[in-house]
């Protein structure tokens, strides 16, 4: 696509904003949508280790008195946020970069 952009006589500057930059946000796209999963399994880790608030907190609490209804149900909210959030990004992802997923149904 570069080689196609200096053949039609487009500029470096051009060529980084039409050819460059629409090739690399998709998946630039996709590895923060990756990331933030990772950030969510951290911030619990986190939360676990020195949290005296928080849902992590509130599962331990639930889990020291032996109320498990109440600890799968925190844990089910957790990866069902999870879950969700990734959904809406994959199908922002989609309207965003349209031209990427064009032969993908």
């Amino acid at each position: 696509m570069i080689e196609a952009a200096q053949t039609l006589g487009a500029s470096e500057r051009e060529i980084m904003r039409s050819v460059v930059i629409p090739a690399i946000l998709p998946d630039l796209y996709r590895d923060m949508r990756i990331l933030l999963g990772w950030a969510w399994t951290y911030l619990i880790v986190a939360e676990v280790v020195g949290a005296s608030t928080g849902i992590s907190w509130f599962i331990n609490q639930q889990a020291k008195y032996r109320n498990f209804d109440k600890v799968f149900a925190a844990i089910f909210i957790i990866g069902l946020i999870g879950v969700v959030s990734d959904l809406l990004l994959a199908r922002l992802g989609k309207r965003l970069f349209h031209w990427k997923y064009i032969n993908e149904k």
